[in-house]
């Protein structure tokens, strides 16, 4: 299932790491960022998932970009 075309993945994907590296480390490991299938997703773990281009790493640049954060 295509979440969204190649081109608005590649620039949510550079969108949210540029953001993560000027999180605080704090931010980083404790805000909860996305819930997808009731678990929630800290920026952490939403790295680990979008630099391994999971299918839940694109669910959770969807979400955000549908929330405006990215």
């Amino acid at each position: 299932m295509c979440l969204m075309a190649g081109d608005d993945y590649t620039i949510l994907r550079t969108k949210f790491l540029k953001a993560f590296a000027n999180l605080p480390e704090k931010a980083k490991s404790e805000e909860v960022i996305a819930v997808i299938d009731e678990k929630p997703y800290t920026w952490i773990a939403a790295t680990i998932e979008i630099k391994s281009e999971s299918a839940t790493g694109k669910k959770i640049l969807k979400i955000l970009k549908e929330l405006g954060v990215l």
